[in-house]
């Protein structure tokens, strides 16, 4: 019988379709479809051409008929198949947009004819008993019956092009916007109905799909109402069908109809119908079986969804991770909730005070490995201050006079005649130097002043920002904290301005305990001795006329003449000598007396509120939390409504989340998570060897282009590897030494990190080492590992394998990657990889980067960080670090760093010196020897 048919049907699938049509609607279940896009059929088509017909040939329902806005609603069918002999059953519900939850309760019936009217009630409810209304909530319909396949699918209402009568004109926009919406959605399978009684090629469903699937990757064709076309245009329905007008990649079915007089027909006796009525047909008999029949759309609709889950799986999967990293990256962000019992509370507030005193500790000590100051460079105390104290140095050395101008040596002599006194002939006058140092000295107070406000501004700025940052939800703790702060800060500044005015007053008064201003002077001297040799050698050469001499004494002698008058002019005792003296004195004593202010002041500051901030701060805190009565410790814990809300959202997200990665997991554990970004069209060409087309304008240096994407090349860059076919060039065999192994497996060499950066245990050292037998020598250059890059925009490739630090910087561009070539014969499962930053100075810290393999099967690149695991950060200047690698196993023959956003200076380059990489190494299929 037809029925036995259906069921015959449905068993062949069962264990290679249920499963995956399964997976989908747990995943609708569980709301996922509003965060992500999930496969789906959408049943889509001109008002009255068919679509009610078509589900009831699927499903066996007969759903509303009639002209005009049948469907005022998106209705969701889910079709499950029973075993053989259980009760027909069908439940609807209501399904709002806004996804809050709806007050029309489930409701189940027993018997198709009452769903009918259900379906019809529930729209009603839903437009308001508006006849030519459209509601964007949807109906939920399960059908579970021995006679209906495993499918979903979504009617959506028919395109309306004008309002009628009495309708408003919302309606049109709001339908044809949902259309529009299902169209869009690149997972969507566009089912089109077409009616065969008109133009099949001019029928605009088609024209809308190939708008936003112009390939026609997921457009399937269904021609209804094959009963109704004319005598003699049948062989325009069979051009069609047969792709000849208007092809389609995925083509078309043909199904007859159940007219209005049979819509009542049980749904065997509709299928025999059908398949009689082919049968029959003098034109359509012809036609082959794939072609025609609602049993040929079942089973086709079932292998395409299945094929299109299996598909958009692996990117779905990486998609569902970046959103379970995403809320779990800000449920952390929101901190932990509230807790309520008295004794709870005053725990809690004890460790979170103890929490906020060590990062506090560790931003004024300049450790930032800790998740939230590598990820927060406004945090980095240590780093602003020492910035700081640098600007000082520059804003007093900004206050030197200029010693060198002819207004300063005129001004110096007209003072120092005005200060004359009983001084001998030669001597220098030191009541001149003092008043002239004093007057100097108070030039230094606004550039101290300016630190003093810049220091407190920071403490007060970055302590408050650690605690809002760490508990954001406590505001009234992180006012308290304010609170605290500011008046420590405060009290210690009072100190410091002491000490400080006390630096003032010391070198007022001029004094040094040693022999710093004698060899300070000789410093001076010295300079300015060498600007009267650089004077003396000018004017000789300009006394000799054409500067042609041949005759050296006389040059000698009018050098030796030029340095005697100035000698004599700067170090007799005349007044000009005195000057020159007071001006050697005066350079020196200032630039020695700045100097040592400059350091006090900053010694100040270090001694007086950096080293006992955290200590205090914290000891503060801890006695006014104690000191409060238990309503106000209760009062802290307060949290904004708008984060409670926030918190209830997420939570209920990552609850979503974490159920569909683990139905996903369930039914396919081994599937690997691949980036959309990297995942290849069609049209991409494996193998990755296939070297960049040098004219090509969207490929770098060292870069082969897959589907867009730049894909490391074998060969690499002309400057990395020479010149010629990279396939050409293939890497030397390991070195036959020793090889690291434990057995488990048919690796051949096992490389594990010792947990100590830079340690000799890593793959790249044993390969420049020739198995740790020979000092260490680059490998790249040895023809052992290759490395590539997207461009360099300082150094060299190679420079990476030199276990040197140095400056070497990928550039920035559209897809910055920095990647390793194992070689033909080896493939490796990392467990852990090793970088060196690559830059001499700071303010460049690498914020963010992914590592990934490339898959040849997929051909894409595999993500491979570790889904939270250590927080990615690279300090600069040539800071090193080592992070895990989630490679499940799988071996690959390239391994590359990928830029994926700004780092510290704002742009996505790699600054990358050294590099090392830990795993298991294998023998790659039918290669020879390693």
């Amino acid at each position: 019988s037809a029925a036995q048919e259906a069921s015959a049907l449905s068993g062949r699938h069962a264990e290679s379709v249920r499963p995956w049509l399964d997976l989908v609607d747990n995943l609708r279940a569980q709301g996922v479809h509003e965060d992500l896009a999930i496969p789906q059929i959408a049943v889509m088509g001109d008002q009255s051409s068919g679509k009610s017909s078509v589900l009831e040939a699927l499903s066996g329902v007969a759903f509303p008929r009639g002209t005009g806005l049948t469907t005022r609603c998106p209705i969701h069918l889910l079709m499950k198949t029973s075993p053989p002999g259980t009760a027909w059953q069908a439940t609807a519900s209501v399904v709002r947009q806004s996804g809050a939850m709806s007050s029309l309760q489930p409701r189940t019936v027993h018997k198709p004819e009452l769903l009918t009217e259900l379906l019809v009630q529930l729209t009603d409810k839903l437009t308001t008993g508006d006849a030519q209304g459209f509601s964007q909530d949807a109906i939920s319909l399960t059908v579970t019956s021995p006679d209906v396949p495993d499918l979903t699918l979504i009617d959506l209402p028919g395109i309306v092009r004008t309002a009628t009568s009495g309708q408003d004109g919302a309606v049109l926009r709001q339908v044809n916007g949902t259309i529009n919406s299902f169209l869009e959605q690149e997972r969507t399978i566009i089912l089109a109905v077409l009616p065969a009684n008109q133009d099949l090629a001019t029928i605009e469903i088609l024209e809308r799909a190939q708008r936003v699937d112009p390939d026609g990757e997921r457009t399937i064709g269904v021609v209804t109402k094959p009963d109704l076309v004319d005598p003699g245009a049948e062989g325009e329905v069979v051009d069609v069908l047969t792709n000849k007008r208007k092809p389609l990649k995925l083509g078309y079915v043909m199904v007859r109809n159940r007219s209005q007089a049979e819509a009542n027909m049980r749904p065997d006796e509709a299928r025999r119908m059908e398949k009689d009525f082919f049968a029959k047909h003098p034109v359509f008999r012809g036609l082959p079986s794939k072609l025609v029949s609602s049993t040929t759309l079942t089973q086709r609709l079932m292998d395409l969804l299945v094929t299109r889950i299996k598909s958009v799986l692996p990117v779905m999967k990486f998609e569902l991770q970046e959103m379970q990293g995403e809320v779990n990256r800000e449920l952390r962000q929101l901190g932990r909730e509230a807790p309520t019992a008295p004794m709870q509370r005053m725990n809690a507030l004890m460790k979170l005070i103890g929490e906020y005193a060590s990062l506090l500790r560790k931003a004024v000590r300049g450790d930032y490995r800790d998740d939230l100051l590598a990820a927060e460079p406004r945090l980095r105390l240590r780093t602003l201050l020492d910035g700081a104290f640098r600007n000082l140095s520059s804003r007093v050395q900004s206050t030197q006079p200029d010693f060198e101008s002819p207004d300063f040596n005129v001004t110096l002599e007209f003072e120092l005649r005005g200060l004359k006194g009983r001084e001998l002939p030669g001597l220098i006058n030191s009541y001149f130097f003092y008043s002239f140092m004093v007057t100097k000295i108070e030039d230094w107070r606004a550039p101290v002043d300016t630190l003093k406000n810049e220091v407190f501004d920071l403490i007060l700025a970055v302590s408050t920002s650690i605690f809002t940052l760490l508990c954001p939800q406590y505001p009234e703790i992180g006012k308290l904290v304010s609170m605290v702060v500011q008046g420590w800060a405060e009290r210690h500044m009072v100190a410091v301005e002491r000490r400080i005015d006390e630096a003032f007053k010391q070198e007022a008064d001029p004094f040094v305990s040693n022999d710093d201003l004698g060899i300070e002077i000789i410093r001076v001297r010295g300079e300015r001795f060498d600007k009267a040799i650089e004077r003396a050698m000018k004017l000789a050469s300009t006394d000799a006329g054409d500067g042609t001499i041949k005759d050296m004494d006389k040059l000698e002698a009018r050098i030796l003449d030029k340095l005697g008058f100035w000698y004599m002019a700067n170090h007799g005792v005349s007044s000009a000598s005195l000057i020159e003296d007071m001006l050697t004195v005066l350079m020196a004593y200032w630039a020695l007396s700045s100097k040592r202010l400059t350091e006090n002041t900053c010694m100040s500051f270090e001694a007086h509120v950096l080293q006992r901030l955290s200590e205090d701060i914290e000891s503060e805190l801890l006695t006014a939390v104690q000191t409060q009565p238990e309503d106000v410790v209760k009062e802290l814990f307060n949290e904004p409504k708008h984060m409670v809300e926030r918190r209830t959202l997420l939570k209920t997200k990552k609850a979503r989340f974490d159920s569909a990665m683990d139905s996903i997991t369930r039914l396919a554990p081994d599937l690997v998570a691949i980036s959309k970004r990297n995942k290849p069209s069609r049209k991409a060409q494996p193998p990755p060897e296939v070297p960049a087309s040098p004219a090509s304008p969207s490929a770098r240096a060292g870069t082969a282009l897959v589907s867009g994407q730049p894909v490391a090349s074998a060969g690499g860059s002309q400057a990395s590897t020479g010149a010629g076919d990279p396939r050409a060039q293939d890497l030397q065999e390991q070195p036959q030494t020793t090889i690291p192994h434990d057995g488990k497996d048919d690796a051949v060499a096992v490389f594990s990190f010792s947990g100590k950066n830079g340690d000799s245990n890593g793959y790249i050292y044993w390969l420049g080492t020739e198995g740790k037998t020979k000092k260490y020598s680059n490998p790249h250059e040895q023809r052992r590992i290759r490395l590539t890059s997207s461009g360099m925009e300082v150094g060299a490739e190679s420079a990476v394998l030199d276990r040197k630090r140095a400056e070497v910087v990928v550039g920035a561009g559209p897809d910055v990657w920095l990647c390793l070539d194992f070689g033909r014969s080896r493939l490796m499962s990392p467990t852990s990889y090793t970088l060196c930053h690559g830059s001499p100075r700071p303010g460049c810290d690498l914020l963010k980067w992914t590592v990934e393999g490339f898959d040849p099967q997929a051909n894409a690149w595999v993500d491979l960080t570790v889904v939270g695991g250590p927080a990615l950060f690279l300090q600069s200047p040539h800071g090193v670090g080592t992070w895990p690698v989630d490679s499940k196993g799988r071996r690959f023959r390239y391994f590359r760093v990928v830029s994926t956003g700004a780092n510290e200076r704002g742009d996505n380059a790699l600054p990358i010196c050294a590099m090392e990489v830990y795993g298991r190494v294998y023998k790659a299929p039918g290669a020879g020897g390693l």
